[in-house]
């Protein structure tokens, strides 16, 4: 039927209207009315109709509707569908055999937004009464806004009818009204060893008509004891409201890489005589295999249930810009974020592994065996509100631009970021997950512990040419419970990645031209288990056209 080709068409209208002006003594408002709709049709060609397909191959089913149906040989089902041309079960299609089965699919999705937004503000209310004094800044306002969703699959894929995942319709939307105050109070400018000392605070509080209120805070301290160094910090919540997809999503079944424990008895360790012991009580024994290739159908979808994310974080830093150094800027600056009822879909082995190793027998209710060959025939893992994590970092900056002639400029940048810490809790109060610098080859996630951007600019008059060098450090494969070793797989971690980009611009009055290439020396992604690319296309997917050229001209007016 020949390969799958996505083709996409979307359409966006935003408007917005409002007014903004001064009420009195320096007092400004700003209000605004904001719509916006997108229309999104996409097709899937050479995707093939099931039920043309048995057609073709003269099979009827002998329990129409039950998946755990048999199937005989009955030419006449061909025969009494026009356009159909049987073809052998044991042989390709034939050219018409193929014509009749191919299918492309239509899906339609849609989304809109509306925005009420009315600020107040005023930066100089009042100026502090004491030496060297700042002044006092006042921002406060309301917003109501709203969201809304459809997702109308194809008719046959909400069926099952097609030979893809299938699919059922989402629609939904929410709303919220919210009110929120700020300040910004500058207590010391110009003083000894306060050159700025500035304080942040913000409040906000949020109604839903899907989960009720929400109250959410921030503190911000900003003191620089002279024009060569700046300290920083901040203090908050976070709040997440589910989106769309997470609370109305319909379901749809999805092939997630992961491998049926009764098929590996032996691979977990201490747990194995648990693992053999459940799986004999559900009547399978030794020598079990696994019939799909390191995938297992699941279930997914939204859940109206789901609540809000709720988070504390902390951060901390300094600027370092020394006068005797011009044109020199270096940060550090320390991270840490605390999340709960994190909202999320459960990996399939890591509910496999539970169900099995008896960590957590619940999960074994979401676990569905085909009653005659025992393989798993359906996983459910909708969209649920997890334990927590606890994650930390820490970001090094530096930027450096100086003179080399008089036409001649060098601009020397670098981002460094280290991760620190990355703990994950899928059940409340349950076991923390160490998932620093490892990757989660079974659902597409990695956390390197160091991620490096470099770059460095040579500009002469209009020319410049731009280099950019990044990396992304190793990782140990993961699947959610264990890391994998050297002694049982044969691969079990990924290397550290650079890739190298280079660019050539030219500014002509407004216009602006480059080109350059991309991925210079043409890396390769690393090899990493998977049911569909062999990588990681959302870790890796920059790497996957190799080296490529580009040229692009833009215009400011």
């Amino acid at each position: 039927m020949g390969p799958r080709r996505y083709e996409r068409a979307s359409d966006t209208v935003t408007g917005m209207f409002g007014a903004k002006g001064e009420i009195t003594h320096g007092w400004m408002y700003d209000a605004s009315y904001t719509y916006g709709v997108n229309r999104e049709n996409v097709r899937s060609l050479n995707i093939g109709n099931y039920a043309n397909l048995l057609n073709t191959w003269g099979l009827r089913a002998t329990d129409p509707g039950n998946p755990d149906t048999s199937l005989v040989y009955d030419p006449g089902v061909c025969q009494a569908s026009a356009g159909c041309e049987l073809s052998s079960p044991f042989g390709k299609l034939t050219p018409q055999g193929a014509a009749y089965t191919n299918y492309t699919t239509a899906e339609n999705i849609q989304y809109q937004f509306r925005d009420t937004n009315f600020r107040v503000h005023n930066n100089h209310v009042v100026s502090m009464p004491w030496k060297n004094g700042g002044e006092l800044g006042i921002a406060l306002g309301m917003e109501h806004r709203s969201e809304q969703m459809s997702d109308s699959p194809d008719p046959l894929v909400a069926q099952g009818l097609t030979l893809t995942n299938t699919q059922a319709y989402t629609g939904g939307g929410f709303n919220v009204s919210e009110g929120y105050l700020e300040g910004k109070l500058n207590l010391l400018k110009n003083a000894f060893l306060a050159k700025d000392l500035t304080i942040d605070a913000q409040g906000r509080y949020s109604s839903y008509n899907t989960f009720g209120s929400a109250k959410n805070w921030k503190v911000a301290i900003n003191w620089a004891p002279n024009r060569d160094i700046r300290f920083r910090g901040t203090l908050g919540t976070s709040y997440r409201q589910p989106n769309i997809f997470e609370l109305f999503g319909g379901q749809q079944l999805s092939y997630e890489t992961a491998y049926d424990p009764c098929s590996q008895m032996g691979s977990y360790g201490a747990s194995s005589a648990t693992v053999v012991a459940t799986c004999a009580r559900q009547g399978i024994g030794p020598g079990f295999e696994m019939r799909n290739s390191a995938q297992v159908p699941t279930l997914q979808g939204g859940n109206a249930q789901v609540k809000p994310e709720t988070g504390r974080t902390y951060t901390f830093g300094t600027v370092l810009t020394p006068h005797w150094v011009p044109g020199l800027s270096l940060s550090v600056e320390y991270w840490h974020y605390t999340l709960k009822n994190m909202i999320s879909v459960i990996g399939t082995q890591y509910l496999l592994d539970q169900c099995y190793t008896g960590a957590n027998t619940g999960y074994c209710s979401a676990i569905v065996r085909n009653a005659q060959t025992q393989q798993i025939q359906t996983a459910t893992a909708m969209y649920e509100n997890l334990g927590g994590l606890h994650t930390s970092g820490i970001d090094f900056d530096l930027d450096y631009t100086f003179r080399i002639t008089r036409h001649d400029r060098l601009n020397l940048s670098n981002n460094f970021q280290q991760l620190v810490s990355f703990q994950q809790q899928y059940v409340p109060g349950g076991q923390w997950y160490n998932y620093d610098g490892r990757l989660l080859y079974n659902n597409s996630t990695g956390q390197p512990r160091v991620r490096d951007y470099a770059t460095a600019t040579w500009r002469h008059d209009d020319f410049s040419f731009i280099y950019m060098m990044s990396y992304t450090g190793g990782m140990v494969w993961n699947n959610q419970s264990q890391d994998l070793v050297k002694g049982t797989v044969g691969r079990y971690k990924t290397p550290g990645i650079f890739t190298h980009d280079i660019t050539l611009a030219y500014q002509l009055n407004r216009w602006n031209f480059q080109t350059g290439v991309r991925n210079l020396f043409d890396k390769k992604p690393p090899y990493v288990v998977d049911g569909a690319t062999n990588s990681n296309v959302y870790q890796y997917g920059n790497l996957f056209m190799g080296r490529n050229v580009f040229v692009q001209a833009g215009v400011n007016f």
